[in-house]
This record gives structure tokens, sequence and C-alpha cells, in this order.
């Protein structure tokens, strides 16, 4: 049993269920960063029960449930807690929850290529003005850990020498600099990403550019 583990353990013993929900998320995001994605979703779901009781803690676990699918790949069964997680942080006013719900779902739906549907989550999830927030670490180490694979791909793909392979992950992750607020490497992904869009003739994501270019001068 690692340090994270002891400590979840611990605190969900005493029934501190607010700092037990934080332990979690950490054990959970050390968890996904090993690719140990079974132990996650295992260690959330038994912990559901525990916090019902409390929507806004109810909320946030099921937020880091959705968040260990999306990185398992089960985009489906993460846009069922996730939208089952939304509505709760919206009864309880968490605009941090909000956002993170939203940006998740918006990122999903751009890896999806539902072009416009992102774009109209990302807009409502940008709009709102929040900090980071500890009861999300591990959605936003999703995001980094995306982010990497992402890169990784993008390497492969110049070191191929083809186009389609270095614009599909490029694309991809403009909506995540956007999202993060990483407006430099934003504007150089999205130059990229048309000009190798307008190259290979690619006129769904050329026109997906317009779109999040268009956002992106919004905020």
């Amino acid at each position: 049993m690692n340090l994270e583990q002891q400590s979840f353990e611990s605190a969900r013993s005493k029934g501190d269920w607010p700092d037990t929900v934080v332990k979690a998320v950490t054990f959970v995001n050390s968890c996904q960063q090993m690719r140990k994605f079974d132990a996650a979703i295992s260690c959330l779901t038994k912990l559901l029960p525990d916090v019902e009781k409390d929507m806004g803690q109810y909320a946030v676990v099921l937020t880091a449930l959705g968040t260990a699918y999306w990185e398992k790949a089960q985009l489906q069964k993460a846009l069922d807690k996730f939208e089952e997680a939304l509505p709760l942080f919206r009864q309880t006013d968490d605009k941090a929850g909000v956002k993170a719900i939203l940006s998740i779902v918006g990122i999903t739906y751009w890896r999806k290529c539902e072009w416009n549907r992102a774009l109209e989550i990302l807009e409502d999830a940008l709009s709102i003005e929040t900090d980071r927030d500890e009861r999300f670490a591990s959605l936003y180490g999703a995001f980094d850990r995306g982010f990497a694979t992402l890169q990784n791909r993008i390497r492969l793909g110049r070191e191929l020498e083809k186009p389609i392979k270095i614009l599909q992950p490029l694309f991809s992750s403009t909506a995540l600099h956007l999202i993060e607020g990483n407006m430099g490497a934003f504007k150089t992904s999205l130059e990229e990403s048309e000009s190798l869009a307008k190259q290979i003739g690619h006129s769904d994501i050329l026109k997906a550019t317009l779109g999040i270019s268009k956002l992106a001068s919004q905020v």
C-alpha cells in the first residue's frame, strides 16, 4: 500500500468525507499515471455509497470516476458519469465543478471530431472564471497525460513525414491548449493545423480551425 492509498484509507476510516474525497482523487491520479485504471475505478466505485448523501462530494467522485473511464478510453461510460455529475454541481453552484465537467466533455467531443458540439461546450467552460481545484487533480492529470500522448503522436508523424499523421494529433491538441490557457502554444498549433489542412485538402478540419479561432478571440 503506497502513501497516497494509506492517506486515503486513514481519512476514510475517520469518516472525514471531504478529506477522504480529496485524498481518493490524489490516490486514483497516481493509479492512472501508472495506467492502473481498474484500481482507480474500483476505489471510486466503492467510495460512491459513502458520500451519496453529500451532493457535492458525490459529484466530485463521479467526476473522478468518469475521468478514470476517460483515460481508459471508455468514452461513453465517462460521458455517462459526467452527465450525472454536472447537474449536481449546478445545484450546489459549484463553478469549479461545472467548469471541470464542461472542459473534459468539450475535449471529449473534440477528440470524437464532433467539433461544433465541442465548441459550444468549450465556450460555456471558458466563460466560467475559476482557479484549479485540488478536488479535480485526476482530471487535470488526465489532461496532462493526454497532451503528452498527443505530443508523442505528433513527433512520430514528423518522423514519418506524413502530414495527416501530424495534423490529427496536432489539431486535437489545440482544444487542450485553449482550455488550459496556453495561448502561445494554441496559436502555434492552430496555425500549423490550418496550413496542413490546406495542404492535405481536409475541409472539415479547416472549417473547424475557423470555429476554434473565433472562440479563442473571445477569451
